[in-house]
């Protein structure tokens, strides 16, 4: 074998190992983008928790029984507000508008999939139909970014205004009542429990006993 021959055996071989350092190359990049694309998945998927827990909590506070009738006062706008219930909704709105504002700047960076942003709109959109919650607006809209601000301002402009209704309780029992009636079922009847005399004690009847 003659140095042309050895010559071209190394250039084969070389070839061959660039070959397989380009084979494993490739596998090795395609590997690191499944684990990117894994991890992006990931972060989304804890973003969405932490949305989804930071909604919960302003849920759990409105679902409080000083909160709600709090909201209800303020809502109606009656002689019955308080300082205090106004201090206390207008700290409940900054949490809401808060809240939104990093919603909104996820979505802008591209960490917030466009389907979930939808839904964050339409729930967004309907908080804004309250009064009391544009005024709180107003009030904080120079605290924010201006593309936030124009984002909400779009929101309220698009919603409905709606008030408390001064007949509420009357409309939920009328439309319970329909919602029943239309599932085949009627409302429970509550059957009065046997009355107990004080200081005396409720005997079971014996075996032998007549009734």
């Amino acid at each position: 074998m003659n140095l042309s021959d050895l010559a071209a055996v190394g250039n084969f071989v070389s070839g061959i190992a660039v070959v397989a350092s380009l084979v494993f190359l490739y596998f090795q990049v395609r590997q690191l983008n499944a684990q990117a694309r894994q991890a992006a998945i990931n972060q989304q998927a804890m973003m969405k928790l932490a949305r989804t827990t930071r909604v919960m909590e302003v849920n759990a506070r409105m679902a409080s029984e000083s909160f709600a009738q709090m909201d209800l006062r303020v809502a109606r706008n009656g002689s019955d507000v308080t300082a205090d219930d106004v201090t206390r909704f207008w700290a409940h709105a900054r949490s809401v508008f808060q809240n939104g504002e990093d919603t909104f700047a996820q979505h802008r960076r591209g960490l917030v999939h466009n389907t979930d942003f939808d839904s964050f709109k339409k729930s967004f959109g309907w908080s804004l139909q309250t009064p009391q919650l544009r005024l709180s607006w107003e009030r904080h809209r120079a605290m924010y970014d201006e593309g936030y601000v124009d984002f909400v301002d779009r929101l309220v402009s698009e919603a409905p205004l709606v008030l408390v209704a001064p007949d509420m309780l009357k409309r939920w029992h009328a439309e319970m009542a329909e919602a029943i009636t239309l599932a085949g079922a009627s409302p429970p009847v509550t059957k009065p429990r046997p009355r107990r005399l004080s200081g005396a004690a409720t005997q079971a009847p014996s075996k032998g006993s007549k009734r």
